[in-house]
């Protein structure tokens, strides 16, 4: 390997070898840009869910008895004083007849879908809900309409809004639902509505990918201009500047080129990928830069080879390193995370190959030497005298880290990412006050016994104690179940009285199984009873409670089933997107804290072997869990929740951060002298410069993510910021006391 590498470099100084490289890296460069056009962004909360987990068994396996319950668009049509005026409703009503030429839709539903069913001479005869065109009628409607129980379901709270329900297909692709959600909108516009608010999984997903598109671009743009500025700020030349420059951006355009290939669609958590590459791609063109300008051999290929071979092995145990904590994301069993682990680690191994193969070509033999001078000697002194104060102060702080670390608690509240000002998160916290929610919320209930119908009445009456603790103590408001037939079919038996929706007696129910029957011909239960009628489901809205207070109500739920309801009758689960987004969160959350041991210890097991010193090996690792414990302590403090994209956080930042520990080391481990403090002072002088150069750039990277209003990347940018201040001011400070020790 070392004989090939030297011959490598030996051929730099033949002019047609050096342009039949420069011929190579420009035109992989130019194939991998025209593979861009095949990128795409996407985001679809259901790659989140755990692909072997036993709860998404479970709830595909009720998808083929329902469907997707997230397949659903809520539309709340405003108009004041009051919807039930004529005018209003006919426009509506009008708007609503052409919804079924919308390829797409499978159902809707609303009052103009809702008839009023009535006992007659000749069986049950539907009567209109709603008469638009007749304002007397108009005036009894809303008010059978307000009191009633299920009727009430599709009007807001204050009776300025008609709720439409808007179930659609599940989609395959983003285009197709881009152009669903787009001919919808289009529908609205030539019916002259425009009063309206709509969300649904199509509304947050498409703001979501529009919030990652703009930060991809937006901060790609703004680290590659940070970088040039940074890099000629430190270095004051435009040809040093050049070569950390167009490694990072070639690094990233063969990642992305490779992703585009692989059709591989960028998610919420890839716009961490183009900072990590450009930002460990400079760092590794800065450590190379640096050799050579400390190198002082007048022979340029000589003096190229020696720089080389200083930062070579390091580098490599760097790029190593950081891959390997970006592959222990492959134990989670989530797509998004395992596709951030893959291609960041491909990409940090690409970074460092096209560093060494195509860097040195842009070295120049007139490098100047080092133009910034650093109190190497003046700082380590004053570290060595200030020893026993640093080290009560790191002591301080780590312990105020750890309460803070016990602050911090789970929870994840999908639209608060959202920019307070969004449009979006406006019409969601709309539907949640006017329609009592506007996330999915499901439980399937089956009997114990396989042979027994949903309609047996004992059956019945323990699905009853379930409903009544989900209005009274679980805080749905509005949820349809089995039960709302039967309720019904009383009400229709008794003459049609608000006061008679509820389940009768065992008797009266008896006599009223044919009034049933009729009903469910007419599909009044559909989407609550599947065909056999041995499985069915509550089935509702809910807030955005935030997923920790979302889990205590369900764990208490199912608390009070096991308590209260006979599981020997009926059997309850709770299950749905919603439920599992918010536990997927929760385990995710811990299942990347375990990521990130592992990824500890892979790189612990590299060090051990380049080190082959057990202390150096526990001195290597220290420097780098300190910054993640003050950044977690930072957020306990702040009250920001533990969540995928909070928690993702820590492996990446260790990631990162363990680079300018192993290069501090490596340099340490070369010197010569044999005093521990001339040790640390020729350590600064040969590798603190680069260490600060390249923490800087990359602090200065991530902060811009802070520019954001999306607060994914918000977070993001500002603790791994912060993480990465910490450990460079670990490095600078801790590192050379464990070393002197």
């Amino acid at each position: 390997m070392k004989e090939l590498a030297k011959k490598f470099y030996s051929n730099f100084k033949d002019r047609e070898f050096r342009f039949m490289l420069y011929a190579v890296w420009l035109i992989s460069i130019a194939f991998f840009v025209s593979q861009f056009p095949k990128l795409s962004v996407a985001f679809e909360f259901e790659k989140f869910f755990a692909d072997d987990n036993e709860d998404k068994v479970f709830f595909e396996y009720h998808v083929n008895k329902f469907g997707y319950d997230n397949d659903y668009l809520l539309l709340a049509i405003e108009n004041g004083p009051s919807v039930f005026e004529s005018k209003f409703l006919q426009k509506v009503q009008a708007w609503q007849s052409e919804l079924d030429s919308i390829k797409g839709i499978t159902e809707t539903q609303s009052i103009f879908q809702l008839k009023h069913l009535i006992k007659s001479p000749y069986g049950i005869t539907a009567v209109p809900l709603v008469h638009s065109e007749d304002a007397k009628r108009l005036k009894r409607d809303s008010a059978r309409i307000m009191s009633h129980p299920l009727y009430s379901n599709f009007v807001s709270n204050d009776a300025r809004a008609l709720i439409f329900q808007i179930n659609h297909e599940h989609f395959k692709t983003p285009n197709n639902e881009l152009v669903f959600f787009e001919t919808l909108k289009t529908s609205l516009a030539q019916s002259n509505i425009e009063n309206y608010r709509m969300v649904g999984k199509l509304v947050a997903q498409q703001s979501f990918i529009d919030h990652i598109r703009s930060d991809f671009t937006i901060f790609l743009g703004l680290g590659i201009a940070v970088t040039i500025i940074l890099l000629l700020l430190i270095y004051r030349s435009f040809n040093i500047m050049l070569l950390p420059l167009l490694m990072s951006v070639s690094s990233l355009v063969y990642l992305l080129g490779f992703m585009a290939m692989l059709r591989i669609e960028l998610s919420i958590l890839s716009v961490l990928i183009p900072p990590i590459i450009l930002f460990v791609s400079t760092s590794d063109a800065i450590h190379l830069v640096n050799a050579y300008r400390q190198n002082e051999e007048s022979d340029f290929i000589k003096r190229l080879k020696s720089s080389i071979k200083k930062v070579f092995s390091p580098t490599l145990l760097t790029s190593i390193t950081t891959a390997l904590g970006f592959f222990s994301l492959l134990i989670l069993p989530t797509q998004p995370i395992q596709e951030l682990g893959v291609f960041a680690g491909i990409g940090v191994l690409i970074a460092f190959g096209v560093n060494f193969l195509f860097g040195p070509l842009l070295i120049r033999r007139n490098y100047k030497g080092k133009s910034i001078r650093l109190p190497y000697k003046k700082w380590a002194v004053k570290l060595i005298r200030a020893r026993k104060t640093v080290i009560t102060v790191y002591a301080v702080l780590i312990s105020i880290s750890v309460y803070g670390f016990f602050q911090l608690k789970t929870d994840a509240y999908l639209l608060k990412d959202l920019p307070e000002d969004s449009q979006v998160r406006n019409d969601f916290q709309y539907l949640d006050s006017a329609f009592g929610g506007s996330k999915p919320w499901e439980m399937a209930i089956v009997p114990a016994d396989e042979h027994t119908s949903v309609f047996n009445y004992a059956f019945l009456k323990e699905a009853i104690k379930i409903d009544h603790y989900l209005r009274d103590s679980f805080g749905i408001e509005k949820v349809l179940s089995p039960l709302d037939l039967v309720k019904y079919a009383n009400q229709i038996d008794k003459g049609g009285a608000n006061q008679f929706y509820k389940v009768p007696q065992k008797e009266a129910f008896e006599k009223q199984k044919g009034i049933r029957r009729q009903l469910l011909s007419r599909g009044v239960a559909e989407g609550l009873v599947d065909s056999s009628r041995q499985y069915a489901r509550f089935a509702g809205f809910i807030p955005e409670w935030g997923s920790n207070d979302t889990q205590k109500r369900n764990h208490a739920l199912k608390a009070f089933i096991h308590k209260e309801v006979d599981e020997n009758i009926l059997s309850a689960r709770i299950t749905g997107t919603t439920y599992l987004i918010d536990k997927s969160n929760e385990n995710l959350s811990i299942e990347l804290m375990k990521g990130l041991i592992v990824a500890v210890l892979m790189i612990a097991m590299v060090l051990a072997v380049y080190f082959k010193s057990f202390k150096m090996l526990l001195i290597s690792l220290i420097p780098n869990f300190i910054p993640l414990l003050f950044t977690a302590g930072i957020m306990g403090f702040m009250g920001v929740p533990l969540k995928l994209t909070t928690a993702i956080i820590f492996v990446v930042a260790f990631g990162i951060a363990v680079d300018d520990t192993i290069h501090f080391l490596g340099a340490y481990k070369k010197q010569k002298a044999k005093s521990p403090i001339w040790r640390i002072i020729k350590t600064f002088k040969s590798a603190g410069l680069a260490i600060l150069i390249t923490s800087v750039l990359i602090i200065g990277g991530f902060v811009l993510f802070t520019l954001s209003s999306f607060a994914t990347t918000f977070y993001l940018g500002l603790f791994l910021s912060l993480a990465m201040l910490f450990a460079l001011l670990t490095d600078l400070i801790l590192l050379p006391l464990l070393l002197r020790k």
